[in-house]
Formats: C-alpha cells, sequence, structure tokens
C-alpha cells in the first residue's frame, strides 16, 4: 500500500486512540476547511478558527494537541498566537503554514518553539506525516 492509503493505515494502526483534537487556525476557509477535511481523512478530529484570538478566546486550549496556524491573519496572526499560546502555558505542537514564507519569520517561529514552519501549497501526504508524528 503506498500514499494516504497507506498513510491513514498507519494512524489508524498507531496508538491515536484518544482521538487527539487539532486546532486549525487560518482565515481563509478553503485552506482550513482543506485541512479539516485531510485529517479526517487520517482519523483526526479538528476544529477551524478564523483567527487566532478566536481560538483563546474559546478558553479551552487544553482539548487541544496541536495547533495549525497561517502566519498572516488579520487581528492575532500566527506569531501572536504563538506568544499568547506560550504566555498561557500552553506546550502542544504550533505547526505553522504561509503562503509567503522567509527566513526571518521561519528562524523567529523556530527560535519560538514552532514544531515546523510549512509552506502553502502543503503536500497533503507530507503534512499528515508531520501532524501524526506531532500528536503522536
Amino acid at each position: 500500500m503506498t500514499g494516504r492509503g497507506a498513510h491513514q493505515a498507519r494512524i489508524r494502526s498507531s496508538n491515536l486512540s484518544h482521538h487527539p483534537l487539532v486546532a486549525i487556525v487560518d482565515d481563509d476557509p478553503g485552506v482550513s476547511g482543506s485541512i479539516a477535511s485531510l485529517l479526517r481523512s487520517a482519523g483526526l478530529a479538528s476544529e477551524r478558527f478564523s483567527y487566532g484570538g478566536d481560538l483563546v478566546d474559546r478558553g479551552a486550549l487544553a482539548e487541544f494537541c496541536c495547533v495549525i496556524s497561517d502566519l498572516h491573519m488579520e487581528g492575532m496572526d500566527g506569531k501572536a498566537l504563538q506568544l499568547e499560546l506560550i504566555r498561557l502555558g500552553w506546550a502542544g505542537p504550533f505547526i505553522v503554514i504561509t503562503a509567503f514564507p522567509n527566513d526571518s519569520e521561519r528562524e523567529q517561529m523556530m527560535s519560538k518553539g514552532a514544531y515546523a514552519f510549512v509552506t502553502k501549497p502543503i503536500d497533503p501526504d507530507g503534512f499528515l506525516d508531520l501532524v501524526e508524528k506531532a500528536v503522536g
């Protein structure tokens, strides 16, 4: 088995029985919907947020095993969200996604503890592998 089918089998056979919940923060509903669908295809539950402040305001960060966040958004962007999560004591994997990468932002996010810095468009199989490692 290769590709997505093999990946799905690996996830189903792994010890993700605690049904991890992944937060997806992106102001583009098409992007967040695509990521949610991709995660769902691998048996991972997610909740979508349009802005970083929406996730923080929800007040239940402990429910999330991982945060996937766009870097560039109105209001609380990915950098501000990462800092706020650190301030609040949330220590899970923080995955940054962006269509406009630059070395300075990558370095800044990674030095603050980001798990990964991913450039859009996202490779589905590679991204699922990354998320599986992050939540595993």
